[in-house]
């Protein structure tokens, strides 16, 4: 293993090397401008650590099957679970995140502007059209002054928002484990109006035993543009997901037996969720006057969950939520010689309420009612941003106050009435500096803070009554400092950054006996990294982009009942992971993307007893477009895990009885055809 970190490390270094040269024939890269920090600038002058990955070239080569996929390259950011889609997608950024036992945590999704995480700090992708995905922008680091609750970073998706003319485009997929993908999407323009429809069906038996999953998504956006000042983007979402089985974790001894096999517990509870979701939202972007312009969105979502667990007292949840938003900002720009500033003064407000009944599960059979609460938050902040330049230096800073009332209503009074209260009000800041050493290169530092309230479900899982909340279980916060060099000039972008987290109240998933998931509050943790990245235009068809983190996270001050864990490192989270892309690309269609990615070995619980290996995955895709009549064809091929390595897609953090285990697929194969009329 040691052979295969220093051939990265020379990889690594000899592209840096490359990067030095010069070379006449490469395009130059386009100047990119952040949306996600709501100020909008040019990434490499913003005095904060920000990726951008785009999707345009690789779009239509893509298995689409995981978000994971469109991740891979982010410096500081780390996934799990991408092959279990029961539990979703485990997304960390510096570690914020790396608790979640489903679905995402501490980290927030911003969909076309549009929040898709939920007011408690809840976020799912499953309702994520895969497809329609442009580009993303991620926020690595404490960003709660910009979007409150749960921002330990940001991960902002934007879907196809333009087209040039009408088309329709058909795609179709298969891969192994039964793998089949439907797509159908259309684009209609008229003069002052877009319209954009994407509908996708998608199955799989999965890699192992009682894995696979279907789910069918309609996605639609439609732009109109009331004048040049005036201009409104509506988002309509809907999906349905049947079924998404739940294998569950194995002992080290279950996988060397049989890494396909499902954890019979799991089977026996027939364990697994199904989900109906409806989402409509709306952005209005207003320009005032040359000086000031306004933003505005609203949202509202309904959410039918229901879940089977492999337990049997509360091991079957129904749930409904409802929840809805509403945020509006205004910008006030000031210039003047080489002076220039920009005030935004918002508010959002958001509401959520879970209807939460649980029922024994008599191995897959719905027994009597064992919880009926109605669980709810009301959360409303308010904030300030400015933005100041001068000469070569940019001044960025910012305040916000959060305030978010959890409540819980017991409807179940069998065992007596256990409503419950809790107010979690927050106060972020934020402030960053950057200066330009020359045109093409910029130095940043910036200080900023973060808070997380423990989400309702993990709030409701409380080991001391049936009902009401986990009252011991408080929120986390944490200040992020970091400092670094940002360089940019035609064919060479790359970023440098070095930071140090102390957090407080680290939130930790604990699982019992029974298989039931409850959380604990660790007492802090101090975390220590770097992260590298460059993207390199090596010659005028192809690219090279590669990045590498290090990653030092320990715990300060924990102790509990089951031991202490001072200085002990944060599991689920490896210390080193390197990624290496190149795409190389002709004018006549054709795109070939090797995408290699190196992850350190991680521990799996609290007290660092037992370790993964560390291991290397190499995915490759092929893409060959090509013009009949006025149809576009494009065949298309990948192979993931082109090495056949052995490592697991899931680490089951503190699990009982040492299930850690979740093994992932050696090599497997797709590929299909997509049709652009």
């Amino acid at each position: 293993m040691l052979k295969i970190n220093l051939t990265y490390f020379v990889l690594l270094f000899s592209i840096f090397c490359i990067a030095q040269q010069d070379s006449l024939t490469i395009e130059n890269l386009e100047t990119v401008k952040i949306y996600a920090s709501k100020i909008i600038e040019a990434k490499e002058k913003l005095p904060m650590s920000v990726t951008t990955q785009n999707f345009t070239l690789s779009q239509d080569s893509r298995q689409q099957l995981s978000f994971n996929d469109y991740l891979i390259d982010v410096p500081g950011l780390f996934t799990l679970n991408a092959a279990n889609y029961s539990q979703d997608l485990r997304v960390s950024i510096r570690g914020f995140g790396a608790r979640s036992s489903f679905g995402i945590r501490g980290v927030k999704i911003i969909v076309d502007g549009i929040p898709e995480t939920t007011p408690d700090g809840q976020g799912q992708i499953d309702n994520l059209n895969l497809g329609a995905i442009k580009n993303i922008e991620v926020i690595r680091g404490a960003s709660s002054v910009l979007y409150g609750n749960a921002s330990g970073g940001v991960i902002s998706i934007n879907t196809l928002d333009s087209l040039k003319k009408n088309y329709i485009k058909f795609g179709a997929t298969v891969g192994n484990y039964g793998m089949q993908h439907y797509q159908l999407s259309t684009g209609l323009k008229t003069e002052k109006t877009n319209y954009l429809v994407q509908v996708n069906h998608i199955s799989t038996e999965g890699y192992r035993a009682f894995s696979g999953f279907e789910n069918t998504n309609i996605n639609s956006r439609v732009f109109h543009s009331f004048s040049n000042n005036s201009k409104l983007n509506i988002v309509l979402n809907y999906t349905n997901s049947p079924f998404a089985q739940d294998s569950g974790g194995l002992t080290e001894d279950e996988v060397n037996q049989d890494r396909r096999q499902a954890r019979q517990r799991n089977v026996d509870f027939d364990t697994q969720e199904s989900i109906k979701q409806f989402k409509l939202g709306a952005n209005y972007k207003y320009k005032i006057s040359n000086t000031a312009k306004l933003n505005t969105y609203a949202f509202f979502a309904n959410r039918d969950f229901n879940a089977k667990l492999p337990f049997e007292f509360g091991g079957i949840i129904d749930l409904n939520r409802n929840y809805f938003g509403h945020g509006s900002s205004i910008d006030f720009n000031t210039t003047k010689n080489t002076v220039s500033n920009t005030l935004q003064i918002g508010y959002e407000f958001a509401f959520q309420n879970d209807l939460r009944q649980r029922f024994r599960n008599l191995e897959s059979i719905q027994g009597e009612k064992t919880l009926d609460q109605n669980e709810i938050l009301n959360t409303f902040g308010i904030y300030a941003l400015d933005q100041f330049k001068i000469n070569k230096f940019l001044f960025n800073a910012g305040i916000r106050y959060d305030s978010n009332i959890l409540k819980a209503e017991d409807h179940f009074l069998d065992n007596g009435n256990d409503s419950d209260r809790i107010n979690l009000n927050a106060f972020n800041f934020s402030a960053g500096l950057s200066y330009a050493l020359k045109e093409s290169s910029y130095l940043f530092s910036n200080v900023s803070t973060s808070f997380e309230t423990p989400v309702l479900s993990e709030l409701s899982s409380n080991p001391l009554t049936e009902g009401g909340f986990n009252q011991n279980l408080e929120a986390q916060e944490a200040i992020n400092y970091e400092i670094g060099y940002k360089f940019k000039h035609k064919k060479t972008e790359a970023e440098l950054v070095l930071f140090f987290i102390e957090t407080r109240n680290d939130i930790v998933p604990l699982e019992l006996e029974s298989g039931a998931t409850f959380f604990r509050n660790a007492g802090s943790s101090k975390r220590k990294g770097i992260e590298l990245s460059l993207n390199k235009k090596i010659t005028k068809h192809l690219a090279i982009n590669t990045s590498y983190t290090f990653s030092d996270f320990k715990y300060g001050n924990y102790v509990t009942s089951n031991g202490v864990f001072n200085n002990n490192v944060l599991p689920a989270i490896p210390k080193h992971r390197i990624s290496l892309n190149s795409a190389y690309t002709t004018n006549k269609g054709l795109f070939i993307q090797l995408q290699g990615s190196y992850t350190s070995s991680l521990f799996t619980n609290d007290n660092n007893t037992v370790t993964t290996n560390a291991y290397t995955i190499l995915n490759l895709r092929f893409k060959q477009a090509f013009k009949l009549h006025k149809i576009t064809l494009s065949p298309f091929f990948g192979i993931n895990n082109l090495l056949d390595e052995t490592y697991n897609d899931n680490i089951r953090i503190n699990a009982f009885g040492s299930r850690y285990f979740e093994p992932a697929a050696g090599a497997n194969i797709y590929g299909g055809l997509r049709l652009h009329f």
